[in-house]
């Protein structure tokens, strides 16, 4: 029984920690060897989704690196209409443009944590914050959107009494409806 015990005991190997001058030493040696071409580094590249090509950013699209609260970075693209925009999720951020950055000098760029109404700006100095801004913009768009749902339902509705009208005037003019006051009225 007692040797039983034993093989069921994990086996846990005490592994040392080294000190300052080993884990610079190390990485002083990593960065050697990358400058001397023994080791390649691949270059980051933008998500696909994040890419907004020349005729998306004639018309105000831009790329949002998105942060989920998860830790997972995610591409997309939002259009960006009076200084907010809206994301997959269905939040709305705002930005000044003070946030924007360009990945390779090419395609601009905004890295927006999802549970912050603004991007994170990594220009700013000491002391600064950039959450001071951005409520009148979110509230502008999501009444925006609100009004054009409503836009679009009383429409529907106008073009049905229209054509009706037209049917019944059609109708009139045409005799349809003598059958109804032969039978009915007389």
């Amino acid at each position: 029984m007692v040797e039983e015990i034993k093989l069921q005991q994990p086996i846990k190997e005490i592994q040392e920690e080294k000190n300052l001058s080993e884990k610079v030493n190390e990485s002083y040696n990593f960065m050697k060897e990358a400058r001397e071409g023994r080791i390649n580094i691949k270059k980051l590249k933008i998500p696909r989704k994040a890419k907004a090509r020349r005729s998306k950013l004639k018309k105000g699209w831009i790329g949002i690196l998105k942060i989920e609260e998860n830790g997972n970075i995610s591409g997309e693209k939002a259009k960006i209409i009076g200084g907010a925009f809206k994301d997959n999720n269905g939040f709305y951020h705002a930005t000044d443009s003070r946030e924007v950055l360009f990945w390779n000098g090419k395609f601009p760029v905004m890295i927006q944590k999802s549970w912050k109404k603004n991007p994170s700006n990594l220009r700013l100095q000491e002391g600064e914050s950039n959450e001071t801004y951005g409520q009148k913009p979110i509230m502008a768009k999501m009444l925006g959107d609100t009004i054009k749902l409503k836009k679009k339902t009383g429409s529907l509705l106008i073009w049905v009494l229209v054509i009706v009208g037209a049917y019944l005037g059609y109708q009139a003019i045409t005799g349809g409806f003598s059958w109804v006051f032969k039978n009915i009225v007389g």
